[in-house]
């Protein structure tokens, strides 16, 4: 079983835990508790660390409502993308029948193992690539709004964003209750 000591991750504006609810308690509190760091050594006051706090909740909310509505036009570009790989599988069908009909029914029912093959193709190679290009393109846009300044978020203070990485790697080193 893995040591906790050995899972640290530097501070993400977006993915490290606040504590925001009730019952969750947030890596900051600890500090307050135990005084592992001291505000003034960053130059930051208690109030400054409050109002980045709240910066980040209003932050992650709008991202999370940004991202439920990228995840509903990403779906709708998967059904055109879906829609589009019918209409192409249908415009084959109708281009081979359209060529086997002169030559009999034998080499149509020939042609019908191709089309269950091209149905296959589409599914496990055609959707999946599509999909992958529309959720990348979904990811990217979404970092684009995440991070617009120069890769930071809209407010971002690096002697705050400095002082929470020490601090998680100090929680690290001394695990507190």
């Amino acid at each position: 079983m893995a040591d906790k000591k050995e899972n640290f991750e530097p501070f993400d504006f977006y993915r490290t835990g606040m504590g925001f609810s009730w019952s969750e308690r947030s890596f900051l509190w600890r500090n307050n508790n135990v005084k592992l760091l001291k505000l003034s050594d960053y130059g930051i006051t208690n109030q400054e660390v409050y109002r980045y706090e709240q910066l980040i909740k209003q932050r992650r909310e709008e991202a999370k409502e940004r991202h439920t509505i990228y995840q509903h036009r990403s779906n709708f570009f998967k059904v055109l993308a879906v829609l589009f790989l019918i209409f192409i599988f249908f415009f084959i069908v109708a281009h081979f029948n359209g060529l086997m009909r002169d030559t009999g029914w034998l080499f149509d029912a020939l042609c019908y193992p191709v089309y269950i093959g091209l149905i296959w193709v589409m599914y496990r190679y055609a959707y999946p690539y599509i999909a992958f290009v529309i959720e990348n393109t979904q990811e990217r846009i979404e970092e684009q709004y995440k991070y617009p300044n120069n890769g930071h978020p809209d407010g971002y203070d690096p002697r705050i964003e400095k002082y929470f990485n020490d601090l998680l790697w100090k929680l690290k080193d001394h695990p507190v209750i």
